[in-house]
């Protein structure tokens, strides 16, 4: 069988059983709930703040770096390497993103990004979502979930964020990363 005609079989069925099963295995306890209490313990979470991101790789169909100028068409790659407040280098990041559309009531871009984060520490995080590129490239902050996919901390969840430090640049960005396992 063609793979191509196998996988548009089985897709509308991964899609139902994600849409079912996800929001079960993904959606945060409530406070009151005794699984709470396993997020005391040391070793259920982890809490990066004050990260410096440098860009050490990006490739974009869109020429203008700056990020103001886009289209409905862009599509770009970007690696980079992920620094602790101290300078320690804790590991790298992978991504892409892709323009979806433009808003009617503002005219910004609303783009996907997707990534997968690889620390030092044997953790490997899938991050992404949604972003208005507009307000990203003006220095707003992103946030997206977050899964631990490998590791010591594998099936947590949580949130990514990042914004670039210097609007024109975009080679520079402050993060954050906060998972736990639930």
């Amino acid at each position: 069988m063609d793979f191509r005609v196998l996988s548009a079989r089985i897709s509308p069925v991964l899609d139902t059983v994600s849409s079912w099963a996800l929001p079960l295995v993904a959606a945060p306890p409530e406070t009151t709930s005794e699984r709470v209490g396993a997020l005391g313990r040391p070793g259920r979470s982890l809490i990066l703040r004050d990260l410096t991101e440098k860009v050490v790789e990006y490739k974009s169909s869109n020429p203008d770096p700056t990020g103001t100028t886009p289209t409905e068409k862009d599509f770009a790659t970007v690696r980079l390497e992920i620094f602790g407040a101290d300078g320690e280098n804790l590991g790298h990041t992978r991504g892409a993103g892709r323009m979806l559309y433009k808003q009617e009531h503002d005219g910004h871009f609303i783009a996907y990004f997707g990534e997968e984060i690889r620390l030092r520490d044997g953790n490997v995080i899938r991050s992404g979502g949604l972003v208005d590129d507009a307000r990203l490239t003006a220095g707003e902050a992103a946030t997206f979930p977050a899964v631990v996919v490998e590791g010591p901390l594998r099936g947590a969840i949580g949130f990514r964020q990042f914004r670039p430090l210097v609007k024109d640049a975009h080679d520079t960005y402050e993060s954050s990363i906060v998972v736990y396992l639930r």
